[in-house]
């Protein structure tokens, strides 16, 4: 399983690296960090003062191109610089709220056919729920998101076990129960080939 991040907008770059070690951990393989782009103009809903999720990827998308590949976190050698992969897919991480078609906030949105994920910090952090910061709690949820819009974007389902990784995220307090690895089955499935029966 190959991903790249790419931060967007007020991510720094240096703060998703000890998140990103973790998620390397989760998805047993290496994680590329590439270098951080803006939030393009013009694409946010005045009324709503979100981006529509599809949207933003679809902006950030034909911003790829124009980045060198980036640093490899969490392989041997930590931080050496990655070679482009082609069946890389792409996760970007954000400040900005978003929105889908069936919802008025989300955590993610991916794309599998494109191979592309965002993945919003907005709601993520507690400072969105009025309640005082905890960065602890808010990289592992981080992290979880990321681990998850991976797995997805490399065409796992939803599972039913609410400490899995891949299972569904409505709320925050969903992310708050899971563990920061996929279940046995999710596992073989993903990492074995195995597919339960």
């Amino acid at each position: 399983m190959q991903i790249t991040v790419v931060p967007v907008g007020k991510i720094d770059a240096v703060e998703l690296e000890p998140v990103l070690g973790r998620v390397a951990k989760a998805i047993r393989g290496p994680v590329e960090l590439r270098g951080s782009i803006p939030v393009p103009a013009g694409i946010q809903d005045p009324e709503r003062r979100q981006f529509r999720a599809s949207t933003l990827m679809n902006a950030l998308r034909s911003r790829l191109p124009q980045l060198s590949p980036g640093r490899l976190i969490g392989a041997e050698g930590d931080g050496g610089q990655a070679s482009a992969a082609r069946d890389s897919a792409v996760i970007f991480v954000t400040d900005v709220d978003m929105y889908t078609a069936n919802s008025d906030g989300v955590f993610a949105a991916f794309n599998r056919q494109s191979r592309l994920g965002v993945v919003s910090v907005r709601r993520l952090r507690e400072a969105f729920y009025r309640r005082k910061a905890d960065q602890v709690k808010q990289r592992s949820r981080l992290v979880r998101e990321i681990a998850r819009a991976a797995a997805r974007l490399h065409g796992t389902k939803e599972c039913q076990d609410p400490k899995c990784l891949l299972s569904s995220t409505r709320m925050v307090a969903d992310l708050d129960l899971k563990d920061e690895r996929f279940c046995r089955a999710c596992s073989q499935h993903l990492f074995e080939g195995r597919i339960r029966i």
